[in-house]
C-alpha cells in the first residue's frame, strides 16, 4: 500500500475538533504532483493507492484550475496498472452525486467509503456543527447499495457529546 496525502487541513470547524486550528484551513496539492506520484508508486509495484486528506472529498475546492476530488478520481483511474484506489477520510456533507458516480464508474476506485456518521441525531449533529442530516447520510448510503448491495462502509461514532439525550444516543 502507497499513501499518497492530497490535502492538509479543514474548513469544517466540527465543535469537537481541533484540526482547523492546528492545521489551518484547506490546502491541496497540485494535481500533476499527485498523478506524477501516484504512476511513481505504480511503477514500483504498489498494489493499493490510499490518498489521504482530513476531509478528501472537498480536494481541489481551493485550486484554481477547478479540479474536484471526482475529477482527481477520474484521472487516477487513467494510469496504467494493475491497482486499487482507496481514500480517506470523507465528509458526508460533501458525498456529492459527483463523487458517488466516480467511485461507481471508476474500475481501480474501490467500492468502499469511509464515511463517519458521528450521531443518528440531526439535533446532536447540528450541535457538532456537522452540516448534514441523518436523512442525507442515510440517501448517500442506499444510492451506493443501489448499486451494489455489497458496498462496503466504515464509520465514525461519537456518544456521549455534551447534551446528548438517551433518545439522542438511541437514534
Amino acid at each position: 500500500s502507497g499513501y499518497i496525502s492530497i490535502m492538509r487541513g479543514c474548513n469544517n470547524f466540527c465543535h469537537y475538533c481541533v484540526v482547523p486550528y492546528t492545521r489551518g484551513r484547506e490546502r491541496s496539492r497540485d494535481i500533476q504532483s499527485i498523478l506524477n506520484e501516484t504512476s511513481d508508486l505504480v511503477a514500483k509495484g504498489f498494489k493499493e493507492i490510499i490518498l489521504l486528506g482530513q476531509n478528501v472529498n472537498s480536494y481541489g475546492n481551493d485550486l484554481e484550475c477547478g479540479i474536484s476530488f471526482p475529477q482527481l478520481l477520474r484521472r487516477l483511474n487513467e494510469i496504467d496498472g494493475d491497482f486499487i484506489i482507496r481514500f480517506m477520510s470523507s465528509h458526508p456533507k460533501d458525498a456529492t452525486k459527483e463523487l458517488l458516480d466516480a467511485i461507481i464508474e471508476c474500475e481501480k476506485v474501490a467500492k468502499h467509503l469511509h464515511l463517519p456518521v458521528q450521531s443518528g441525531s440531526d439535533e446532536i449533529l447540528s450541535a457538532m456543527n456537522r452540516r448534514y442530516t441523518a436523512e442525507k447520510y442515510l440517501e448517500t448510503v442506499e444510492y451506493l447499495r443501489a448499486y451494489d448491495k455489497d458496498f462496503s462502509f466504515t464509520t465514525d461514532i461519537i456518544v456521549g457529546f455534551p447534551n446528548e439525550s438517551a433518545e439522542d444516543f438511541e437514534k
